[in-house]
């Protein structure tokens, strides 16, 4: 038996009250009610954090404000984050261009040693190989290349803060400055070096950081260090 509402009394005609659940559903599946009842929008109050009543259409206005808000906020850090990505294609190019024009494995060295800092915000930079001149600043001996064993192993960079050993052969004389650091192995079909950027900031390289273009400017470097090995 179908039941109805009585309008003054807010009972069914059987003289039950109406089920709350039966109403909300009602209006879930009827969402023109309001459309075709215009007029009950005003009675209707809602009520708000700070205790005052508002009516059911300045409570939809302040929720459609709410969400135009984080909508604006996730478009603007899209952008953001677009214009980002933009320059660190443009310091790439360029950069590859400086590798492509390098004439020696000193020059690949010296190459990064100058732009690395600039296109990524370090305050230091560290290069390591394990080829050519082992009388180079730059070679890493066999005994510090245990500490970075892991590195190799993993072949990809790796973002945060890194122990005291690798911090003091990659970095030296700025081991005690260095807060955080991404270490970026440099490797083929075999171990060829290791990059390091060393921040002041230690929230400036952390693990949640995205990898990609550093992964590509290892690949960069790797390649130009192989092309000038014998």
């Amino acid at each position: 038996m179908s039941r109805h509402i009585d309008k003054n009394a807010g009972l069914a005609t059987d003289g039950a009250p109406m089920d709350e659940a039966v109403i909300a559903e009602y209006l879930r599946t009827h969402p023109d009610f309001f459309t075709r009842h215009e007029q009950l929008l005003e009675t209707i109050r809602v009520p708000h954090q700070t205790g005052v009543a508002v009516s059911l259409i300045e409570k939809q206005v302040t929720l459609l404000r709410s969400q135009k808000q984080q909508m604006e906020e996730q478009l603007n850090g899209l952008i953001q984050a677009a214009r980002n990505n933009e320059q660190i294609v443009s310091h790439i190019q360029r950069f590859t261009l400086e590798m492509i024009y390098t004439h020696c494995l000193e020059d690949v060295l010296t190459a990064c040693q100058e732009n690395m800092n600039n296109h990524f915000k370090a305050d230091f930079v560290g290069m390591r190989v394990l080829v050519g001149d082992k009388s180079s600043p730059h070679f890493l001996s066999g005994t510090a290349l245990r500490s970075f064993t892991q590195l190799f192993k993993n072949r990809k960079p790796i973002c945060g803060r890194i122990t005291e050993k690798q911090c003091a052969y990659l970095f030296e004389k700025h081991k005690e400055q260095v807060k955080s650091a991404v270490l970026i192995p440099l490797q083929n079909t075999r171990n060829l070096g290791i990059i390091a950027l060393g921040s002041k900031d230690e929230t400036r390289f952390h693990p949640g950081m995205g990898t990609l273009f550093l992964s590509y400017m290892g690949e960069l470097i790797t390649a130009s260090i192989d092309r000038h090995l014998d």
